[in-house]
């Protein structure tokens, strides 16, 4: 039987300086450390993680930047999954997008996607 799957819900923006979102993604890089296969998936306010540059700049005391923790995302495999409809709705229109682009390996997704990524036994936080 495969290993359980992984999935972090960020749903929290900038408004607390970055602090969910380096839990998110700091859970997310210990959870495929220790062989999960692990999906974030930003929706709501979390999109603007998505966007390139915004993480540029954010440390919480105590963790490393949250930029390093999206690398080691990357480098260990992990899913980057973005609500399409809310991407457009948070980041779109408002000026949170430093540049209007997804980082690099982001994939806009409906709620169809997400749904089918949890499966029996799955583990799901909420960030």
């Amino acid at each position: 039987m495969d290993e359980p799957k992984a999935m972090v819900v960020l749903t929290s923006g900038k408004q607390d300086r970055g602090t969910r979102a380096t839990l998110a993604l700091s859970w997310a890089c210990s959870a495929l450390a220790l062989g999960k296969k692990t999906s974030i998936f930003m929706t709501m306010d979390g999109t603007v993680w998505a966007m390139d540059g915004a993480m540029k700049g954010i440390q919480v005391d105590g963790f490393e930047p949250l930029g390093n923790y999206f690398e080691q995302f990357r480098a260990l495999g992990g899913r980057l999954l973005v609500c399409a409809p809310c991407s457009d709705y948070y980041c779109a229109s408002d000026g949170k997008a430093p540049n209007g682009r997804l980082v690099e390996g982001a994939e806009l997704v409906g709620l169809a996607t997400v749904v089918s990524e949890v499966e029996p036994g799955s583990v799901v936080v909420s960030f």
